[in-house]
């Protein structure tokens, strides 16, 4: 079977042939990226995507999208797409699901070779649920229930829950971004790459009552590039809130743990970590174990950082097998 996989994210969306066999690594072919804000619909990108690969057949469309699907329909929060699997079943005449973004990577994720994948912590080899938190544009997680014999990926928004600080650094944030922004603070407004690295620079310049550096854009931007390549360079401010991206990434990723107990591994995906890794190798787990009477049961669990940029665009595809 040939599926048409499309793994929209809120930056940039990612199309491609999957030729599927089994559950196994999808074979992918004709590849390709667009800006995602560069178009007002999934149909007109599928209708470009065509245009540029005329003759290739498909017998089905899978996409992943970052969005809470309801009934077949979703609205992309960091985009403003509305989907309508009707709509786009009848615009292209073919088969066509749609799933949330942290299900599709979950459904790749199952697929993975272990070369794919960057150990933190080995852990335990157990049976048993995983989790995935993924950081890129936003911030996804996804629970993947175990029955003991097969794997169930679970949709969640889990990114936008309440940030919940853990010392006195974090309480200063928290204050912070309240007065910057007013209102709900979610961990996504913290990890996102949207303006996760910007909100942390602001806050740590105003720690030092000290300008912003200038090797941080002015505009929105990869804000996440510019501060980790200072960060190789050297520079100390640049160091020093890598290292706390890090250990929140962590912090959160234990929370996500402590919730489902994933013993079969918590895995790390989404386009950041990979970039981030120097960062992530030296102060994630240190944010991961920080649970009190709970660091030992934690310290059991597997943690992987997902390597493979197109976990999420296989998933898309291997809904057609599960």
């Amino acid at each position: 079977m040939r599926v048409l996989a499309i793994d929209i994210g809120g930056t940039k969306s990612a199309l491609a042939l999957c030729s599927l066999a089994g559950k196994t690594d999808p074979k992918i072919e004709h590849f390709e990226t667009f800006k995602s804000s560069d178009f007002k619909s999934l149909e007109g990108l599928v209708h470009l995507w065509q245009s540029r690969h005329p003759g290739q057949v498909f017998d089905a469309i899978g996409a992943g999208v970052a969005g809470p699907i309801i009934n077949g329909d979703v609205h992309l929060t960091n985009l403003g797409w509305s989907i309508k699997s009707g709509d786009v079943t009848r615009a292209t005449g073919k088969p066509f699901k749609i799933c949330n973004d942290m299900a599709s990577h979950a459904w790749g994720l199952l697929s993975l070779p272990s070369t794919s994948l960057e150990s933190l912590n080995k852990g335990r080899d157990r049976k048993g649920p995983k989790a995935l938190i993924a950081a890129g544009t936003g911030l996804g997680e996804s629970i993947i229930s175990y029955d003991g014999d097969k794997y169930y990926p679970l949709s969640g928004e889990g990114g936008h829950a309440t940030f919940g600080p853990s010392d006195d650094r974090e309480l200063r944030l928290l204050s912070f971004l309240r007065q910057k922004k007013s209102g709900h603070i979610s961990w996504e407004r913290i990890l996102g790459g949207n303006d996760g690295f910007r909100n942390l620079a602001e806050f740590l310049a105003h720690e030092t009552n000290a300008p912003l550096p200038e090797f941080i854009p002015s505009e929105k931007k990869d804000w996440g590039s510019s501060i980790a390549q200072a960060a190789a360079n050297g520079n100390a401010f640049a160091t020093e809130l890598m290292q706390f991206y890090a250990e929140l990434y962590g912090r959160e990723a234990g929370n996500l743990a402590l919730k489902c107990l994933p013993f079969g591994g918590m895995y790390v995906g989404g386009g950041i970590a990979p970039k981030a890794l120097p960062w992530i190798k030296t102060h994630f787990m240190r944010g991961f174990l920080d649970k009190g009477r709970f660091a030992d049961v934690l310290g059991d669990i597997p943690v992987n950082v997902v390597l493979d940029p197109l976990t999420g665009l296989k998933g898309a595809a291997l809904q057609f097998n599960n």
